[in-house]
C-alpha cells in the first residue's frame, strides 16, 4: 500500500527504493561502491550521477567521501555543468539545500571546484545557498573571491542578500577579509569607498571626503570626530571682480554598518561670494551645477531662494539664485538629477548592489556584463552674482550652495549628529544671493534608532542692499527598515 502524497516526499521515495535489498530494478549499488572508491567509472550509468545524494541519506556513505567523489567528477570529468543541472532541475528534492550548502563547504570538494560548479547553477539556487543559515559571510566571501567563479554569480550572491533584505549578512561578507581602520589624526580621502571591518574616528579628528560622495562600510563604524564633505556640485564662477560666485554645494555621505555611532557628519552647502563695490564686468551670471539626490517616493528636494534685484538669479533645485543688478540678470541655483524609489529598502538595496559591483569591479577584479553605478549623490551650486551696468558699482552677492545629502543603515544606530543645512547666500551693498536649499538625511535602522539631531534648514538670504529669499528647508527621514539577517 502507498501511502498518499502528501505524507511522503521526494526523498523518502528515493531513500526506500534505494535501501530495497534485492535492488532488482538498477543496480544501484554501483553508486555506492563508485562513491566509496572515489572511481566514477563504476557506475552503471550517468543518469545514476542524479542520485548521489541518497546514499549520503542512508548513511551508507560520508560527506567527505560523496565531497571527493563530486570533486573528481568535476576536476577530472568536466562534469561541474551536469552537478549543477542536478541541483537546479527537479531533483533539488534530492539535492536537498542543507546536502548542497554543506557540499560547497567540505574541503574535499574544495572552493575552486564548489565556485566552478556554482558558475552554472540558477540565480534561485545561488539566493537561497546566500541566504542560509549554513552558510556563513566568511564562506560567501571565499567563494565570490575564487577565480573559478563568475562574474554573474558573484554577483547574484550579493544581490540576493541586499534583494532579500539581509542586510547584515551583507555587511558581515564584504567586510569579512577587509582591515580595521582608525583615524588619529585629520585626513583627507583620496578614495570614494572605504571598506573595513571597523572604522574608527577618535574624538578631535576630522575625515574629509575628496570625492562628490564618500562610502563608509563596516561592521562597526564608530565615529566620535567629524566627517565632512565640502564637494558638492560647483557654484558658479565669479563673472568678475568684486561680484559674488556661487556657493559650492554639499557632498554625499553613505554609513552602512551593523552597529554605527555617526559623531558628526557635514554635507552643509558653501555660502556665496560677497559683492563688493568697485566691480566693472558687465555681464549676467553664471548658473549653478546640478545635483544629484537619491530619495524615497514622496520626499521633496528643497528649493533654493532667489536672489534679490530687479534682475534677480531664479532659485534653482536646491541652489541659491544670484543677486541681479539693475541691468545685468543673477545666475540660475543649480537643477539636481533625482532617482526616487518605492520604499526605504528598494533605496537601500540599490545602493548596496552597486557597491556590491565597486567590490567585484575594484577588488576582485570580475566584471559583470551588467551592473548597478555607485550611488552618487550631493548637493545643487548656488548662481553668481550680476554685473553692473556702471562701472564701480557694487557686485552682487552669490546664491548658496544647496545642502548635500547623507544616507545611514545600520541594525543599530547609537547617536548622531547631522548637519545639512543649505549655505548663507552672498551679501552685497547692491543685491544679494539667495540662500540654498537644505539637504536630505535618510536614517534607516534595523532594530534600534539612537538619539539622532539633523539639520537641513535652508541658508538665508544675503543682506546689505538687496536681502535674497531663504532657501527651502529640507527633509530628515528616519524609518525603520525590514531586516531578514
Amino acid at each position: 500500500m502507498t501511502p498518499p502524497p502528501s505524507q511522503v516526499s521526494a526523498t523518502s521515495v528515493a531513500q526506500a527504493v534505494w535501501s530495497y535489498s534485492p535492488r532488482s530494478l538498477t543496480d544501484i549499488q554501483s553508486l555506492v561502491t563508485a562513491i566509496q572508491n572515489n572511481d566514477p567509472s563504476l557506475v552503471s550509468s550517468l543518469s545514476d550521477l542524479m542520485y548521489v545524494p541518497v546514499p549520503y541519506y542512508a548513511a551508507q556513505v560520508t560527506a567527505d567521501q560523496v565531497a571527493s567523489f563530486i570533486s573528481n567528477l568535476v576536476q577530472n570529468y568536466n562534469m561541474a555543468g551536469m552537478i549543477a543541472s542536478f541541483i537546479n532541475s527537479i531533483s533539488y528534492n534530492l539535492w536537498q539545500l542543507s546536502f548542497v550548502t554543506n557540499l560547497i563547504q567540505n574541503p574535499y570538494l574544495g572552493f575552486t571546484n564548489a565556485s566552478l560548479i556554482l558558475s552554472v547553477v540558477s540565480s534561485s539556487v545561488l539566493a537561497s545557498i546566500a541566504m542560509s543559515t549554513n552558510v556563513p559571510a566568511t564562506t560567501i566571501l571565499v567563494l565570490i573571491s575564487n577565480s573559478a567563479l563568475s562574474a554573474t554569480a558573484a554577483q547574484n550572491l550579493l544581490y540576493s542578500l541586499a534583494q532579500n533584505y539581509y542586510y547584515n549578512k551583507w555587511v558581515y561578507t564584504v567586510t569579512a577579509n577587509a582591515p580595521s581602520i582608525t583615524f588619529s589624526t585629520n585626513a583627507t580621502l583620496s578614495t570614494n569607498v572605504l571598506i573595513a571591518q571597523n572604522i574608527t574616528i577618535a574624538s578631535g579628528v576630522t575625515v574629509t571626503c575628496g570625492t562628490t560622495t564618500c562610502f563608509f562600510v563596516a561592521q562597526s563604524f564608530n565615529n566620535y570626530g567629524t566627517i565632512v564633505n565640502p564637494y558638492g556640485a560647483t557654484g558658479a564662477p565669479s563673472p568678475g571682480a568684486d561680484i559674488g560666485n556661487g556657493g559650492t554645494g554639499g557632498g554625499g555621505i553613505v554609513v552602512i554598518a551593523a552597529t554605527a555611532t555617526l559623531g558628526n557628519l557635514n554635507v552643509a552647502g558653501s555660502p556665496g561670494g560677497v559683492g563688493n563695490s568697485g566691480a566693472s564686468a558687465a555681464v549676467n551670471g553664471g548658473n549653478g551645477g546640478a545635483g544629484v539626490f537619491y530619495v524615497v517616493t514622496g520626499v521633496v528636494v528643497p528649493v533654493g531662494g532667489s536672489g534679490a534685484g530687479a534682475y534677480a538669479g531664479p532659485a534653482g533645485v536646491n541652489g541659491g539664485g544670484g543677486g541681479g543688478s539693475s541691468i545685468y540678470t543673477g545666475g540660475a541655483g543649480g537643477s539636481a538629477t533625482l532617482y526616487a524609489f518605492a520604499s526605504a529598502n528598494s533605496m537601500l538595496t540599490y545602493i548596496m548592489q552597486g557597491l556590491s559591483d565597486w567590490l567585484l569591479i575594484k577588488v576582485l577584479g570580475k566584471a559583470p556584463s551588467s551592473t548597478t553605478p555607485l550611488a552618487f549623490m550631493y548637493g545643487s551650486g548656488g548662481g553668481a552674482g550680476a554685473g553692473v551696468g556702471v562701472a564701480g558699482n557694487p557686485g552682487s552677492g552669490g546664491g548658496g550652495g544647496g545642502g548635500g545629502e547623507v544616507v545611514v543603515y545600520a541594525f543599530n544606530v547609537v547617536s548622531g549628529t547631522i548637519n545639512a543645512v543649505g549655505g548663507t547666500g552672498g551679501g552685497s551693498p547692491q543685491s544679494g544671493g539667495g540662500g540654498g536649499g537644505g539637504g536630505l538625511v535618510f536614517m534607516f535602522y534595523g532594530a534600534t534608532s539612537g538619539n539622532l539631531t539633523a539639520s537641513v534648514n535652508g541658508g538665508i538670504g544675503g543682506d546689505i542692499g538687496g536681502t535674497g529669499l531663504a532657501g527651502a528647508k529640507g527633509t530628515a527621514y528616519i524609518a525603520q527598515v525590514t531586516v531578514n539577517g
